[in-house]
């Protein structure tokens, strides 16, 4: 008998489209997008560390005249390599904003996706709740109209008062925080006093 647990058919479905998703995604990346990431991607390998590594000491044995019968073609301090590094910091930083830039647009179409999926979801729960409120009535159960509650998650939720509702508590919140720094502040100080 196999330990191996076995995935649900609609768990492995989910898994493929997550997948075919990702895929869509990493397919509408432009030439430079992928150009950028393999750049990236190798300049934070430890192939590209160990090849810097080996250029630099090499540079620097070629131009410190430790190898006899070539002569330095740039001499200490260097001012060629730090030239080199130097470009090649720009070009690398460069590529590495790219690919930020790549992976958070990617990450923006994962949030758009995350949340229209919770708003149908928000949207099927509450019919379902509708559906199951008239379904009660028509049984002549307990009327579910004395639970407050119930009444509440029946109505649909509204998506743009909700957002104004979270930037309120986080104004509330940030002042609250920016309140007890201050206070938070002196007494600092009074147990650290300057001379």
């Amino acid at each position: 008998m196999s330990s191996e647990r076995v995935l649900p058919p609609t768990a492995r479905k989910n898994v493929e489209t997550i997948a075919q998703v990702e895929r869509q995604l990493l397919d509408q990346r432009s030439r430079t997008d992928r150009l950028g990431e393999g750049v990236a991607r190798f300049f934070g390998s430890l192939s590209f560390i160990a090849a810097h590594v080996l250029f630099i000491a090499g540079w620097v044995l070629l131009n410190t005249g430790m190898i006899p019968g070539v002569s330095p073609f740039d001499p200490y301090p260097f001012a060629f390599l730090s030239l080199v590094v130097g470009i090649e910091f720009i070009l690398l930083t460069t590529f590495v904003l790219m690919n930020q830039k790549h992976q958070m647009r990617r990450s923006e179409q994962w949030a758009n996706l995350h949340l229209q999926l919770s708003m149908l979801t928000e949207q099927e729960v509450t019919k379902n709740l509708q559906m199951l409120h008239l379904i009660c009535r028509h049984m002549r159960l307990n009327e579910p109209e004395q639970d407050q509650e119930v009444n509440e998650l029946c109505q649909a939720t509204s998506v743009t008062a909700l957002v104004d509702e979270i930037g309120k508590v986080r104004e509330l919140g940030q002042a609250l925080a920016d309140e007890i720094s201050e206070t938070e502040t002196p007494r600092v100080e009074e147990q650290h006093p300057t001379d």
